[in-house]
């Protein structure tokens, strides 16, 4: 998402970034773990101009998207905020067109059958182990012991 050149807004995102790891990363942490869905997440700025919230998860995109909107309202209210056109985090309908409008879709075709927000074929994304959905994983590493 591109964001907000204005100096109260670059203001706003070294805050984000100075509290980052103490105070939002742990909220992050809290919702993905309860969610059982999101297998990898990372927040990116590309040189103050872009602001990405990365993650590889499974299940129905809207689900997804509204799980995470109610859970961490705050949060992306606060990373939202920085970005250009945004809505509010509180606004369900908005949050979700907006997350549509800026889903990027990677290279190549999926091989699963998974679809992309628009309900056509997905692109690409390979699995180390073969698409195993994260409670199945988790399952596996209990039983492990690991």
């Amino acid at each position: 998402m591109p964001l907000k050149q204005d100096a109260e807004s670059q203001a706003k995102l070294k805050q984000l970034e100075a509290i980052f790891t103490d105070q939002v990363q742990p909220k992050i942490e809290e919702a993905l773990k309860k969610s059982k869905l999101v297998h990898f997440a990372r927040v990116v700025v590309i040189d103050n101009k872009y602001i990405q919230v990365i993650t590889e998860y499974e299940g129905d995109h809207q689900e997804y998207t509204e799980f995470f909107r109610r859970e961490l309202t705050p949060v992306f209210g606060a990373i939202f905020g920085l970005a250009e056109g945004a809505p509010s985090s509180s606004d369900s309908v908005a949050f979700w067109e907006y997350s549509k409008t800026n889903n990027r879709r990677s290279l190549g075709q999926d091989t699963t059958g998974a679809l992309d927000f628009s309900g056509n074929p997905a692109g690409w994304l390979f699995s180390a182990y073969d698409h195993k959905d994260v409670r199945t994983i988790q399952a596996a590493l209990d039983k492990a012991g690991a």
